[in-house]
């Protein structure tokens, strides 16, 4: 095949860089302080404290526009996600839909500009 100008193809190589775009890598960083975050939050706070921290409320909200999910789904993904990590309270998608219109995206628009 060489001969008529047709290139050899390297079908390993090709397939790993397809199976790489299927990848989605989400950051956990959040987990490594919880707690600490946590107890910021309802630091003098009145009323209900806080059970998911802000931290976690972006990673949901990331999960929630990644995915295309409706807020009932978002708290069926919690409720998955509190199964596989316990200390990952579940939440309610009116919670979880207030919480997530409330992130400051302010940020994330300068970073459109760029």
């Amino acid at each position: 095949m060489k001969g008529l100008g047709c290139e050899v193809l390297d079908w390993r190589s090709i397939d790993e860089r397809l199976v790489k775009r299927g990848e989605l890598l989400l950051s956990l960083e959040f987990l490594e302080r919880y707690e600490d975050e946590l107890e910021a939050m309802n630091r003098g706070k009145e009323g209900r404290p806080f059970t998911l921290t802000s931290s976690h409320i972006e990673f949901l909200a990331v999960v929630r526009y990644l995915f295309g999910l409706p807020y009932r789904q978002l708290e069926g993904f919690t409720m998955a996600l509190n199964r596989l990590l316990p200390r990952l309270p579940p939440a309610d998608y009116s919670g979880l839909r207030r919480r997530i219109l409330g992130i400051d995206l302010s940020l994330h628009e300068s970073l459109e500009g760029s």
